[in-house]
């Protein structure tokens, strides 16, 4: 390995960390109690050093939020790609948003509370809805073709259903559900989603 490549693979070790215990600090202290003094603490180098990196802790905190955004949209893209039949598609994606959801705290948190005012998060809250309903209406598709579902507007039906998960994701996590049966929770809903409420 020559000297560069070398030099680039430990800038990337060293950023990672880096990323690793920021993600720890900010998900403890949010935001706006974080200073980068903690993080350098924590990682035990001078503040400087994480300028080589970051251009500032709005930098960081983006790039946190990134890496987590990033990991679940790999998980929930396993999900969607996996052979399976599509209602139990429908169960996994639901189970592994709300699973990896209360993983993931800086990017909710971000999502939720106090840091609206940075402008980045918006964008990437845009984004990754996009991306949700993109991938909900892949399986209510594949659900058509295999004659499991009824569906006449599949955008219509994929962002009620993308708006449905949104607003289960911070009970069944950290609210009054947070303590229940997830999986139970996620039979319940989907019955709910996929049968309705009403007598037959």
């Amino acid at each position: 390995m020559d000297n560069a490549a070398e030099n680039g693979s430990k800038k990337d070790l060293n950023r990672e960390s880096i990323l690793k215990i920021a993600q720890e600090i900010f998900s403890k202290y949010g935001y706006r109690k974080t200073t980068l003094d903690d993080i350098a603490n924590a990682v035990r180098k001078g503040k400087s050093s994480l300028y080589y990196y970051f251009k500032s802790k709005e930098d960081l905190f983006q790039a946190v939020i990134m890496k987590e955004v990033e990991l679940l949209g790999k998980e929930l893209d396993k999900v969607v790609n996996r052979n399976t039949d599509p209602v139990d598609k429908l169960r996994d994606y639901l189970l592994t948003k709300i699973t990896t959801f209360r993983n993931l705290a800086n990017f909710y948190n971000a999502l939720e509370n106090d840091v609206t005012a940075i402008g980045f998060i918006e964008e990437i809250k845009n984004r990754y809805e996009q991306d949700e309903i993109r991938m909900i209406k892949r399986i209510l598709i594949e659900g058509v073709r295999k004659n499991e579902f009824e569906i006449y507007d599949f955008n219509l039906a994929a962002i009620g259903i993308t708006m449905a998960i949104k607003g289960l994701e911070m009970p069944l996590s950290a609210g009054t559900y947070g303590n229940m049966n997830l999986e139970r929770s996620v039979d319940v809903i989907l019955r709910i989603l996929c049968y309705g409420i009403m007598k037959r």
